[in-house]
């Protein structure tokens, strides 16, 4: 469970003086910068059984601004408070056909999750707003979650240890909430103020009213209101810099992307991009502009360079935005430096600096194809040494840390590809994945891991496009490869709605524990189940106009040399049992591990059952 610890100073706490709130669980409330994409990649999630839509841009229609007060329970920062509502500001959008969108419908979320818009109706005399319970304020592809709106109680549980926490009950019978108009004013629907008790320390934190959780295990959001009024204010100007949302003039080319990525979302992970780059060419006034020239951040901006016709040069001025929040006032920079792996106290960390002194990021476009110039990193060589890459970085114009960087791609063959360029979608065989590493969980609490690669190209070098790429995982147990079966019920954090032996791409782009560069497994090499006790292999397969082609089963190890090396002109030195607690025994019993000492001071390992 996401509970919330409740670290309360005083003992007994008055409503209007606000007590903190720790995060207890993963579910963090400290502003989430960015990690939600564009309405079209919602969209495609929403599609394929995804999250619920979640309204990121602006609607249409006539804005109006209210400031709000009352009480509420909400998160600041990385705890969770209640207390007085000031200087929150809610926006309001009256749209066509009695439509009304509200954004920041819930108190102090805007420096976490509330930038995002909900939907209501307008009744007929314009003086009620009807707003459906159960929308979506936020996705987040790091719990794989929704954040909804909804109508219920918070109250005092206690968790495993005894501590307490704010749990939050939905009430499932209110589908809906009403605000009220009256001339400049708002009033949201009643609920019910806490009740003061002496004997209890926590009753500021008990109320019912409007509030939110996470779909994955129902958990509180950190934000309710029960009895807020909204009065009607002057809409803040725009003071964010220039950005550029509509397409320009020009002509449109549409590309592939296939750079190098490393990203630091969370934890660093490393691989090859993809999606669409969209570029503009205006050879009339010299300029080309790129949208979404950074993978990592799919929101549809532009950046504008200069180009050249004859060499097809583009020339693009760092510093340039392609997001800016405008409430948070921070957005991300495109800008160019380098990454670099160090070893710290905890094992390797990932290390980046801005080169400052560099003005221009520079770029070729030729024959239907974006080459990226004075790009350096290679996503195929082994970890540490793929942490240390030259491109492209997106920084945070607000404290400088920095969300991925992008480099040139190289195939299998250490040939550079284009950065992005126009693939022709025709059947091909793909080429191998790459096994990274396998870590073994080593027992029946521990988790194991696969990391991978997912081929970029063909077997002749040509890029193909990962859309049409799956995937699946081959054990061998000692009788030959079998299919690993990815089970549902084990999966709950991906999008699998059946067992299945086969993941599609959609499914592995957006997943959690099974995704482009490895899967958590949960099964582990005890029991009468385990995961595999020789080997572990992974096979690619690409599949357009309906014919499919597969790649070769990449295994982790080499079977027939592991074997002969073993046991070719070996004389047995010693042999000893153990079971699977690790303890040794005098003779195999059960579910035993047969571990044979040679004269050459090599060994071997075999699972016996007796």
């Amino acid at each position: 469970m996401k509970n919330f610890l409740l670290l309360i100073a005083a003992a007994a706490v008055a409503l209007g003086a606000s007590a903190g709130i720790n995060v207890k669980a993963s579910h963090d409330t400290r502003g989430y910068k960015l990690n939600t994409a564009s309405q079209s990649l919602v969209e495609l999630k929403n599609l394929k059984g995804g999250p619920s839509r979640v309204i990121v841009d602006q609607p249409a229609g006539e804005l109006h601004s209210y400031l709000r007060s009352g009480d509420a329970i909400y998160p600041d920062g990385q705890n969770i408070y209640m207390g007085t509502q000031e200087d929150g500001r809610m926006d309001v959008v009256f749209a066509d056909e009695g439509k009304v969108y509200l954004k920041n419908i819930l108190y102090n979320s805007g420096a976490t999750w509330g930038n995002y818009w909900v939907e209501g109706q307008l009744n007929e005399d314009g003086t009620e707003i009807v707003i459906p319970m159960g929308q979506s304020l936020h996705y987040s592809y790091t719990y794989q979650a929704d954040i909804l709106l909804a109508w219920g109680t918070t109250q005092i549980a206690l968790d495993e240890a005894g501590a307490p926490y704010i749990d939050f009950v939905v009430d499932d019978r209110t589908t809906e909430v009403v605000y009220t108009i009256d001339g400049e004013t708002i009033t949201m629907q009643q609920g019910v103020a806490p009740v003061e008790d002496a004997e209890n320390p926590y009753w500021g934190f008990e109320a019912t009213g409007m509030g939110a959780y996470w779909t994955d295990d129902m958990s509180f959001a950190g934000a309710m209101e029960w009895n807020t009024v909204f009065t009607e204010t002057e809409p803040l100007e725009p003071t964010g810099p220039s950005i550029i949302t509509e397409q320009p003039e020009g002509d449109l080319y549409t590309l592939h992307r296939n750079s190098g990525i490393i990203i630091t979302s969370g934890e660093v992970s490393h691989g090859v991009s993809d999606g669409d780059v969209n570029i503009v060419i205006n050879e009339d006034e010299g300029k080309a502009y790129i949208q979404n020239p950074l993978w990592l951040h799919d929101y549809n901006y532009w950046v504008e360079g200069s180009y050249d016709p004859e060499s097809g040069l583009i020339s693009v001025p760092t510093g340039q935005y392609v997001y800016y929040n405008e409430d948070l006032a921070y957005g991300i920079q495109v800008m160019w430096g380098r990454t670099y792996v160090y070893e710290g106290y905890d094992g390797y960390r990932l290390g980046y600096e801005v080169d400052n002194n560099a003005e221009e990021i520079n770029f070729v476009f030729f024959e239907n194809a974006l080459y990226l110039l004075g790009s350096d990193g290679n996503v195929n060589a082994e970890f540490p040494e793929w942490g240390n890459a030259t491109g492209m970085m997106g920084i945070y114009s607000d404290n400088l840390d920095m969300t991925c960087i992008e480099f040139i791609n190289k195939n299998s063959d250490g040939d550079e590809l284009p950065f992005a360029q126009l693939i022709d979608l025709v059947p091909a065989v793909p080429a191998n994945p790459i096994i990274d590493e396998w870590i073994d969980g080593g027992d029946e609490e521990g988790n194991s891991f696969l990391f991978y690669m997912m081929p970029s190209t063909d077997v002749d070098g040509n890029l193909i496009n990962p859309e049409y790429l799956s995937f699946s995982i081959y054990v061998d147990n000692g009788n030959g490869p079998e299919v690993f079966t990815f089970e549902a019920d084990t999966y709950v954090n991906d999008y699998l709605f059946e067992d299945m032996t086969e993941i599609p791409y959609w499914l592995y782009a957006y997943g959690a524990d099974i995704t482009a560069y490895g899967c958590i497994f949960y099964r582990t090499n005890e029991g009468d189940n385990p995961l595999f006790t020789r080997n572990i292999g992974i096979r690619a397969f690409y599949e357009v106009d309906g014919i499919k082609n597969a790649s070769d089963i990449v295994w982790l190890y080499d079977i027939d040399t592991r074997v002969n090396e073993l046991n070719a002109g070996k004389t047995v030195a010693s042999v000893r049992y153990f079971n699977v607690a690790g303890q040794e025994m005098a003779q195999p019993q059960g579910l035993t591990i047969k571990l044979t000492t040679y004269t050459d001071g090599t060994t071997s390992a075999a699972k016996v059952v007796k």
